[in-house]
């Protein structure tokens, strides 16, 4: 069967997923079939380019400058040049589906291709596509490795149509950062994109701006950009007061025992001290009362040194690397690079690893990831999973989603999931299916949920006789070689998270032969797309394949979201539960965990609405003040009084800078002083609920006030300044004022085990159900 003709055959599992979709009326998905001919007229074109010799291919690349693709004739047009080029200069010529891929992307929708499918070479005729129209392009990877890869192996496909292509990645200093981004195309990650506009920020001259206005985005794995990662902020930080509380805590705390000193709550996601922790304290730091008001942060740093010690643990939340605690992002199952906790845990968990503590930081300014995506004109993207999230794309930023056939049928077997009693049972029982899995030739992937579980069954593995390959956090810096060579023969990879590997596994003839690639998964994540993507491993372009997951009722995403009171009827010798209901039961607890991440990312931007308003206001400031050769003017004579002379002793040629710099600095002051307050009145207004006061609507009156009030003391902070200034002064210094020596970036990670405010929650609703999570029982 033609693959395009499988959008209008309703055997097509996808096809019917889009099918039922829409006739439940759920937004966000897109039927794709209406672009297909534009496809098949490609591809007719195409061929008749092959007769061309390259000067005459290059001279109709060139012809397809500032054309207008929103027209079908061009569109084919240049569809059917840019697939010759890349059969060319990149041995790689797309398929149909591929081309059906790049006109829905480029009419703008976005698309679900499987794994293995050639979503690298469809970002290249997209990119391209954009930026011939004049469009400045944004290919947003999943990490750095991709994005200079790709950057790399799609130049010569740019060169030809007259495009500059370039890479932003860790490294690169300010000129060469600054060069990159004037390219067309632009391969970077949506983090590294997110924290050069901070630094562009903090800027004091026109001239420093790295980052041109952001236009066109083409975002790979888009679901993990967008909904994963939407709501991790973003910061630029400088150097802060040090916190000499902090720093004898570690060992007092270290010294302290479980049910003597301090109390862990069951689910191990709570910490406090008991009356002898708090004895303990108090004796060592010489103080009378520890919560007194003079201590209050003494206390603060206690709590948070205690959380370090008890709960967090290395080689699950975090590994120890090069002597640097370095945090694991679970939706990738990598090192994520350049982020850190918040509120002096991360200094916390450094001192209880005996590394050296981190300076203190200043939150200069910070945005939400989803807050970048948002700056975009034009945003498309793909993924594997991107119809699992089609109605999340569809509420968050009105994408709509449509699925692409694979190129060839695919012919994997997903099996049902084999649940067992205990985590140990489950272990035992993929260690044994790998192990005859592997004595018959056949490579198997496994998928773990931390770096932890990753060694752990690989030493079950050994036991065995199996030697795996382990990729994880530890060596993620040999991601591509290690997934390549995943599918040889009798291979077996113990890996953490497969999402935005961008690295194919292909299988060799004996690995055919045997079967193809079987990916076993040990437990299932909290959102079922990541566990799609790793079914999606196995069975790439039609090759044979399996894939089956093994589960327990000791999983986390059921111990930690359900409560079940009773007890199955019917288990295996081996643990297995054979009771169908458990398995609902489990279903369930998944969607239990998906519904309340979704509703942590719904709050999140709820509170950072606001604050994405009023930064946007001030950066309009700053930018005319920067800019426009009459703002200054505008601003101080807003700064003094009416009939003052002040305004024209700084509008002077020789003065103007420093007058400029001077009114930057105190509103960059004032907008940090304002992140700073409601960070803390964050941490404290779900206490508005006690008094039937809705906790957002506080908030946001409390941002609302406080933001006005920030113009008016930046004003009159820079008509003291000034005031006050000699008329020999040529630079802050000589004003006695300070920027930070050093200024960093980085991620700020979720506390995986909530906020305050979360805990506080969590405890009214234990309080008003009697019982920890949501119980599950039948009768």
């Amino acid at each position: 069967m033609d693959r395009l003709e499988q959008l209008r055959d309703p055997s097509s599992w996808r096809r019917a997923v889009v099918l039922v979709r829409r006739f439940r009326q759920e937004p966000g998905t897109a039927n794709l079939r209406r672009f297909a001919p534009l496809a098949e007229a490609v591809l007719r074109e195409r061929a008749a380019l092959h007769e061309l010799d390259d000067e005459a291919l290059s001279e109709r690349a060139g012809r397809t400058a500032n054309t207008d693709l929103a027209d079908d004739g061009d569109l084919v047009g240049y569809l059917a040049v840019a697939s010759e080029v890349a059969r060319r200069r990149l041995g790689m010529e797309p398929f149909e589906v591929q081309l059906l891929a790049a006109v829905s992307m480029l009419r703008g929708r976005v698309v679900d291709m499987e794994t293995g499918e050639g979503k690298t070479l469809v970002g290249f005729l997209v990119a391209a596509g954009l930026a011939v129209t004049g469009r400045r392009v944004h290919v947003l990877s999943a990490n750095d490795y991709l994005a200079g890869r790709d950057a790399s192996a799609g130049a010569t496909l740019f060169e030809a149509f007259g495009l500059s292509c370039a890479a932003v990645v860790d490294g690169m200093d300010h000129a060469d950062r600054r060069a990159a981004y004037r390219s067309d195309v632009v391969y970077a990650t949506v983090h590294q994109v997110g924290f050069d506009l901070l630094r562009d920020r903090q800027r004091f001259e026109d001239a420093q701006r790295l980052v041109p206005d952001l236009d066109a985005a083409v975002i790979d794995e888009i679901d993990a950009v967008l909904l994963d990662d939407a709501m991790v902020p973003l910061v630029i930080a400088g150097d802060g007061e040090p916190r000499p509380e902090e720093a004898s805590l570690a060992g007092v705390v270290a010294a302290m025992t479980a049910g003597v000193d301090y109390e862990v709550d069951g689910e191990r996601r709570n910490v406090s001290f008991n009356e002898a922790g708090i004895a303990a304290l108090e004796e060592h730091h010489g103080v009378d009362d520890l919560y007194a008001k003079d201590h209050v942060g003494l206390l603060t740093a206690a709590h948070v040194a205690l959380h370090a010690h008890a709960l967090m643990e290395c080689d699950v939340h975090y590994i120890v690397a090069e002597g640097q605690v370095r945090l694991v992002n679970d939706a990738r199952g990598r090192v994520a690079d350049r982020q850190r906790w918040p509120d002096g845990l991360h200094a916390a968990i450094e001192r209880k690893e005996g590394l050296e503590v981190t300076a203190p930081a200043e939150v200069l300014d910070q945005m939400l990831v989803e807050t970048v995506a948002r700056g975009y004109r034009v945003i498309t993207g793909m993924s594997g999973t991107a119809l699992d999230a089609s109605v999340r794309l569809a509420e968050d930023l009105d994408l709509r989603t449509g699925a692409i056939p694979t190129n060839r049928p695919g012919i994997r077997v997903d099996e049902p999931d084999r649940l067992y009693l205990t985590a140990e049972q489950r272990d035992a029982a993929a260690a044994d299916r790998v192990r005859a899995a592997h004595a018959a030739g056949q490579p198997v992937l496994i998928g773990t949920a931390s770096v932890a579980d990753s060694e752990r069954f690989a030493v079950l593995l050994a036991d065995r006789g199996v030697d795996a390959v382990v990729l994880n956090a530890k060596n993620d810096a040999a991601e591509a070689g290690i997934i390549a060579r995943a599918g040889e023969h009798a291979a077996v990879t113990v890996s953490t998270q497969m999402a935005g590997r961008g690295v194919d596994i292909r299988l060799a003839p004996q690995a055919v032969a045997a079967g193809g690639l079987l990916v076993l998964g040990l437990g299932r994540y909290d959102s079922a797309r990541l566990d799609h993507q790793l079914r999606g491993r196995a069975g790439r372009q039609g090759d044979p394949g399996r894939s089956a997951y093994y589960t327990s009722l000791d999983d986390d995403v059921v111990t930690e979201h359900l409560v079940i009171n009773m007890d199955p009827r019917t288990v295996d010798a081996d643990g297995r539960v054979r009771d169908k209901r458990f398995r609902r039961i489990y279903d369930h607890a998944q969607r239990v965990a998906e519904g309340k991440l979704l509703q942590l990312h719904r709050t999140t931007r709820r509170y950072h609405t606001a604050t994405d308003q009023h930064r946007r206001l001030l950066l309009d400031t700053r930018e005319r003040l920067l800019t426009d050769p009459t703002a200054l003017e505008d601003y101080l004579a807003h700064v003094w009084t009416a009939g003052s002379d002040q305004p024209h002793r700084w509008t002077r040629p020789a003065r103007r800078r420093l007058a400029t710099e001077v009114a930057l600095y105190h509103l960059d002051r004032a907008w940090t002083r304002h992140l700073n307050l409601l960070a803390e009145v964050r941490e404290g207004i779900h206490l508005r609920v006690l008094g039937r006061q809705d906790p957002l609507d506080e908030f946001n009156l409390i941002a609302t006030d406080d933001f006005r009030a920030l113009a008016q003391a930046a004003a009159a902070a820079t008509r003291h300044t000034l005031d006050a200034a000699s008329e020999n002064a040529t630079t802050l210094a000589d004003l006695g004022l300070r920027r930070p020596s050093s200024t960093w970036t980085y991620m700020v990670a979720d506390n995986p085990f909530g906020s305050e405010a979360d805990r506080f929650f969590e405890f009214i609703g234990q309080a008003l159900r009697g019982s920890q999570p949501p119980a599950i029982s039948y009768t």
